[in-house]
């Protein structure tokens, strides 16, 4: 007995029918969108609190090294003369060892030094592009403003180097003619109750008048510079941390006060600012802090009262 085929014709999507179905993905990729963007963001924050705490905890352990010695925000460390195997540059050079880089530290050893700052003798210097490579660690994943490419030397024939999206307290670390602080006896404030590093976009930072900031310069803020406290700091220091500078900074950086590489904190994180106290600690600190409690978190020993809103 033949058999029977029996054959049924499927009928195909119509144009309404592929817009709906269209229109409910667009819908769907909608609503997961924010939310994969806040995954990301959060991932990013906890990156660059991870960075900013393991700068605080690099200095502490420098610190100790060095029998309390801390590195200056400028200068030579640790030892306070020009020495043999001694080394010039910032805080950020200085705790390059204790953030687990010590072959980026060692590659800037120059058999005499490079600045002069450290006499004939053997240092390591970073200054003015002696260096190659970049830091990871000293990168925010929040800053569109770091550049992809690395900045070129300064001096002939000299290395490249990369910018840092953070940047340092000047009155926790001076310029070496200020002279050096000892952890934690110059904290009298409490190290807990003290900033040592904040967020500070790429664009708005500036480094031998290149326009950017190298990792090894003097990257800072809130220098004293012998303004007594009240009204007068309003110049110098931002009534509260920048949370953005519109995608891009004012002439001069967000803040600045016309002392070359300084400015006031800023990030693109939402809701406030990341900073790393001289505990270790890190904090969110809210755009919407006063101004008296901003500037009391910043000095190190002036006997000052964080505010409640802290």
């Amino acid at each position: 007995m033949p058999s029977l085929r029996f054959w049924k014709r499927w009928r195909g999507f119509t144009l309404i029918e592929l817009l709906v179905v269209i229109a409910i993905i667009a819908i769907l990729i909608g609503l997961l969108l924010p939310a994969v963007q806040k995954v990301r963001e959060a991932a990013a924050r906890a990156q660059c609190q991870n960075n900013l705490k393991q700068m605080s905890l690099a200095t502490i352990n420098a610190s100790d090294t060095h029998a309390g010695l801390m590195p200056p925000g400028s200068g030579l460390y640790p030892i306070t003369r020009p020495s043999p195997n001694n080394a010039y540059g910032s805080a950020f050079f200085h705790i390059l060892p204790f953030i687990e880089q010590q072959n980026a530290f060692n590659v800037t050893l120059h058999p005499t030094s490079p600045t002069g700052q450290n006499g004939n003798n053997p240092s390591y210097e970073a200054f003015w592009g002696y260096f190659s490579g970049s830091i990871k660690s000293y990168i925010c994943p929040s800053d569109p403003s770091n550049p992809p490419q690395l900045y070129e030397s300064a001096i002939p024939n000299g290395s490249s180097y990369n910018a840092i999206s953070y940047a340092m307290n000047e009155q926790v670390f001076p310029l070496f003619w200020e002279g050096y602080k000892r952890y934690p006896s110059s904290i009298s404030d409490g190290t807990s109750n003290t900033i040592f590093y904040s967020e500070m976009l790429v664009t708005c930072q500036s480094a031998g008048g290149t326009g950017q900031s190298a990792w090894w310069n003097f990257n800072g803020f809130a220098t004293e510079w012998n303004v007594p406290m009240g009204p007068g700091w309003y110049p110098l220091f931002s009534p509260a941390p920048v949370a953005t500078c519109g995608g891009h900074c004012p002439e001069g950086g967000c803040g600045d006060f016309d002392v070359a590489s300084s400015g006031s904190p800023s990030t693109y994180h939402t809701a406030g600012i990341m900073a790393s106290m001289g505990d270790g600690s890190v904090r969110l600190v809210p755009q919407g802090i006063s101004l008296s409690t901003w500037l009391y978190a910043l000095t190190p020993a002036n006997g000052d009262i964080l505010g409640a809103d802290w």
